[in-house]
């Protein structure tokens, strides 16, 4: 999100795995020290080095480049978004590329005739358990 692109990007998806793998991690100069000591610290190479190894979380969290946030505010919803999409709710898609939205989703929940949720691959194996039946719990799906 700070450049755009990932910084080991290739249209090849190969060669980008292989400029993750041995290039070293190369940061455009336009960025603050402390985004740049951020990434670096994420994108570290050897996990055991890499930021959050030693302390999890909260070394990522007291890093400098989050110093302006106020985490107790955060938490508690007392800071005010950058950015607040107008949508009508959680189900509300207006701001998705119709390419995404419209692409049919194989394996998904779907309802069965009698409006009960099944999973696909509940449906594609009824045949082998016959006499069994299994809806998962509606709320595992939210």
């Amino acid at each position: 999100m700070l450049y755009g692109l990932p910084p080991f990007y290739s249209r090849n998806t190969a060669e980008m795995y292989d400029n993750i793998l041995n290039k070293p991690l190369q940061l455009k100069p336009n960025i603050t020290n402390s985004a740049r000591h951020l990434l670096e610290g994420l994108l570290q190479k050897d996990r055991t080095k890499r930021l959050g190894a030693k302390d999890d979380f909260m070394e990522i969290k007291n890093h400098v480049f989050f110093s302006v946030i106020n985490w107790d505010d955060l938490i508690n919803k007392k800071v005010t978004p950058p950015f607040n999409p107008n949508v009508s709710g959680p189900s509300d898609l207006r701001h998705f590329d119709p390419e995404f939205t419209e692409e049919p989703v194989p394996n998904s929940i779907g309802q069965s005739p009698d409006s009960i949720l099944l999973t696909a691959s509940v449906k594609e194996a009824a045949e082998a358990f016959l006499g069994f039946s299994y809806a998962p719990p509606v709320d595992s799906f939210l």
